[in-house]
């Protein structure tokens, strides 16, 4: 993946570029990962997709440039995150598809304008601990402070996802249990799980990639494993990367 000289700025992708010195979370391996993984449902029309904690939009460039039938809508609660993602959206040529909203996700999924959607996609804060970041935009993108997995969770079970619909999200690998606990409590069904691996050595997995789905699944869960920067992780991403 190819920067400008300021990498923290901007990240160059082979067919858009993603600048994100406003937004509080940084372009990552984790939204990266989701962003090529995410699966949509076969549709006969555009799928609708909504990119949960879109931040400065490149998980939703990511499945526009995937899925050229798309129309994807992001929401972020930060303004200076949303106005940065309008204007890479705006640059990737792929703006008359991705729609950003600058909103609480809870007050978003509850009101009559959010529709129902065909997939929801999203890399939500994980960090857990007393600590806290530094500037409030960053403290609230990664210390979980009104947005959590549970929360993602029971409003696409509550109807914010369509009953053939697809979630999908990514969280550290010692999040399993207590994502599971909430997955089965809202009355989702988990059809695909992969365990991310950064070393071939680790002991245990770093992240895991989850599908879920408001239907009952018929048959086990499909599961599998990635190694960062092995042979199927450069498959995966190869549409991307420089």
């Amino acid at each position: 993946m190819g920067t400008s000289k300021t990498r923290e700025i901007v990240f160059r992708f082979k067919r858009f570029e993603i600048a994100n010195s406003l937004s509080a979370m940084k372009v990552g391996t984790d939204g990266v990962l989701l962003g090529a993984w995410a699966a949509l449902p076969v549709m006969d029309c555009a799928p609708h997709v909504l990119d949960v904690g879109s931040g400065s939009g490149l998980i939703s460039l990511m499945l526009a440039q995937r899925f050229p039938d798309a129309v994807i809508t992001g929401v972020d609660i930060e303004e200076e995150a949303c106005a940065e993602a309008r204007m890479n959206a705006d640059r990737s040529g792929w703006g008359d598809r991705v729609e950003i909203v600058c909103d609480d996700f809870a007050t978003y999924a509850a009101s009559s304008g959010a529709g129902v959607f065909d997939a929801v996609v999203s890399n939500p804060p994980f960090f857990k601990t007393d600590l806290k970041a530094p500037d409030r935009g960053r403290m609230m993108a990664r210390h979980g402070c009104g947005l959590d997995y549970a929360v993602i969770m029971r409003a696409c079970a509550s109807g914010l996802l369509d009953s053939g619909g697809i979630l999908s999200m990514i969280s550290p690998a010692d999040r399993e249990g207590d994502i599971t606990f909430d997955m089965e409590l809202a009355g989702l069904s988990l059809s695909r799980i992969t365990r991310v691996w950064t070393k071939s050595t680790a002991q245990s997995p770093s992240r895991l990639l989850w599908e879920m789905r408001r239907m009952k699944m018929e048959s086990p869960p499909v599961v599998d494993d990635l190694l960062i920067g092995g042979d199927d992780y450069k498959a995966l991403t190869g549409d991307f990367y420089l």
